[in-house]
Parts: structure tokens; C-alpha cells; sequence
């Protein structure tokens, strides 16, 4: 008769067994489609020979990464999610021709290498802010824990009413416009390097992203999130899945885009990879996708 210690240490195996499964099922796969949020999967492979991010798609440098492609046909679920959060000008795309993209991902020894091939018939890049211009964003969540990002937004070194800032490296979004103009979130973390590089195509605009693996922490060290945190700091290794999401904002009107108070000739809108329709918010990071960094 088996004792009970065993029939767990049994259990225990089987379910790991199953789980690494499940992820080379995935990573031979490429790429998870998944209505619920937070449940898309896409794998970054290595790469011995990483592209130049300087705004130009070679098919040739992007040959290894599988490509995931992304429109607004099903706004209301994942993939190709458009937030319906109350905003009166903000709808989803007319066509794949108005705004669709694809997303191709590497890595290396370093770097995290991430490419949005945007697909749009109206490219504007007025200003004020990236964010309202057609753009790329990235999302990151090292430690695939909630509240990095939104706790480091009001509770950071700016606020003096927080006793302890929140300065963390487990969870970021990176915007870049089609005009090249950058953004961080949280701006208030110089430890958070990356680099970025748009471009123009015809039909659209191509945007690279270079993030060091070093501005990734995959340890859970906020409080509020973990009543007793971890400390350090450990970059993704090969056979890590971290927390990651991609969107796309569409400008079609110039100017205040889908904050303006008033209707406008054409749509404006915003599609993500992953996330949920009604009860959206872009810093929701349990809401993100999964990428698989494969061996």
C-alpha cells in the first residue's frame, strides 16, 4: 500500500509532467488563441543573428519569429480586443485596411526583440502625445503579478503622500507613434532602458522594439502585491513565460483622436492582442498574454 506521502510526490510528478507538456505543445504551436483575457500564448525563439531596429521589416532579419496576427473582426473578446469603456469615439477598426497588425517577437542572449507590422490607410502623427497618434505599444510583466504598473503610477516618487515609492522593473508599457516620438510607463523608472525605431511602409508603418532583457524582472518585489516580497533581481532565462500584450492605436482624425469632444469624419480606435472588451484598462496586467521565451 502506497503511503500517503508517495501518492503525492506521484501526483506532484504527473502534474509536472502535464504542465511541460502543455508548453511544448504550445511552443511547437506558436501561438494560443483564447477568447478569455489574459490567456493568448505566442513564443519568442532565439535568435543567433538579432534584427537591426531601425524601422525597416526584413523579412530575412524576422525570418525565425512566428507571426501573430492581429485585427478588430470580434472586438468584444481576445485577440484583437477594442476597449469599450464608455469613450463616445473610439470603435473598432472599418476594415483589416483601416488598422490590423502583426507581431513578431526574438530573443538572444541580452534582448527581447519585438516588431509591430501595423496595417493602416491613414497614418497621422500630429501630437500632443504618442499615445494619440497612430502607434505600437508593448506591454511587460516580468513577474506576471498584478499592480506593478498602476501601483508605480500613483504611489511612485512623485507622490509625497506614499511613505514607500513604488520604483519596480516587473511591469511597463512602452508606446512608440508612427513618427518615432517614445513613451514610458512609468516615466518615473530610469532603470526601465529600451529602444525603439518607426518607419513608414506602404499601407502602414513598422515599428521595432529592443528591451534588454536586464530592464525585466521576473522577482515579485512590491508590497503591494505580496505582504512579505521577495528581493533581487533575476532577467528571464530561456523557458520563462512572462506577461506580455501588444496594441495599436489608430489616429484617423489628427489632433485629440479618440479624446476629442466632438464627432469626427472618420473613426478612431485601439486594438490589443489580449485583454477584455467592456471592464478595460490598459495597465490591467493579468489581463495580458503570455509570451514563452523557448530554449
Amino acid at each position: 500500500m502506497r503511503s500517503p506521502n508517495g501518492v503525492c510526490r506521484i501526483s506532484c510528478l504527473l502534474g509536472l509532467g502535464v504542465l511541460a507538456l502543455l508548453t511544448n505543445a504550445r511552443a511547437q504551436v506558436g501561438t494560443v488563441r483564447s477568447a478569455i483575457p489574459g490567456e493568448q500564448f505566442m513564443v519568442a525563439k532565439h535568435t543567433n543573428r538579432p534584427p537591426v531596429i531601425d524601422g525597416v521589416f526584413s523579412s530575412a532579419e524576422w525570418a525565425g519569429a512566428n507571426p501573430v496576427s492581429v485585427n478588430g473582426n470580434s472586438p468584444a473578446t481576445p485577440p484583437g480586443v477594442v476597449p469599450n469603456i464608455g469613450l463616445p469615439f473610439l470603435f473598432p477598426p472599418d476594415t483589416p485596411a483601416d488598422s490590423s497588425f502583426t507581431i513578431y517577437t526574438l530573443y538572444d542572449e541580452n534582448n527581447l526583440y519585438v516588431a509591430v507590422d501595423v496595417t493602416d490607410d491613414i497614418v497621422i502623427c500630429d501630437g500632443p502625445v504618442p499615445f494619440l497618434d497612430d502607434d505600437a505599444e508593448i506591454m511587460i510583466d516580468g513577474d506576471r503579478r498584478p499592480g506593478d504598473v498602476h501601483m508605480a503610477l500613483i504611489c511612485g516618487p512623485g507622490n509625497p503622500d506614499c511613505p514607500n515609492p513604488v520604483v519596480n522593473n516587473e511591469g511597463f508599457k512602452l508606446t512608440t507613434s508612427a513618427c518615432s516620438q517614445s513613451l514610458t510607463d512609468p516615466s518615473n523608472n530610469p532603470s526601465i532602458v529600451w529602444e525603439s525605431k518607426a518607419g513608414m511602409r506602404p499601407h502602414g508603418f513598422v515599428v521595432e522594439f529592443r528591451i534588454p532583457l536586464d530592464s525585466i524582472n521576473t522577482i515579485d518585489t512590491s508590497w503591494f502585491s505580496n505582504l512579505f516580497p521577495s528581493f533581487g533581481f533575476r532577467r528571464p532565462q530561456p523557458g520563462d513565460i512572462i506577461g506580455f500584450n501588444a496594441a495599436v492605436g489608430d489616429d484617423d482624425n489628427g489632433g485629440l483622436s479618440y479624446l476629442r469632444g466632438e464627432p469626427a469624419p472618420h473613426t478612431d480606435s485601439f486594438t490589443a492582442w489580449d485583454g477584455r472588451s467592456v471592464g478595460w484598462y490598459v495597465f490591467a496586467e493579468s489581463d495580458w498574454g503570455n509570451l514563452y521565451l523557448a530554449p
